[in-house]
């Protein structure tokens, strides 16, 4: 495997679980208090992410990865 496939990887990883996160019990709080279409921007550490809400769910998107 390649450091892009294995990095590609990882990144969809981190993706699907915001992803998980957001639209599960814990993330209800905060879908609730966004409107239809409405997004944030989630930075972390290594990665920034654009949380949409559409159709009731959160679509996280990748924006950025901050390498050391």
């Amino acid at each position: 495997m390649s450091f892009s496939q294995e990095r590609g990887s990882t990144t969809e990883r981190v993706v699907s679980r915001f992803a998980r996160y957001l639209n599960g019990p814990m993330g209800k709080s905060v879908l609730e208090n966004l409107e239809e279409g409405e997004h944030f921007i989630l930075q972390t550490s290594e990665h920034t992410f654009r949380v949409t809400k559409k159709k009731g769910r959160a679509i996280v998107e990748l924006l950025e990865i901050q390498l050391a």
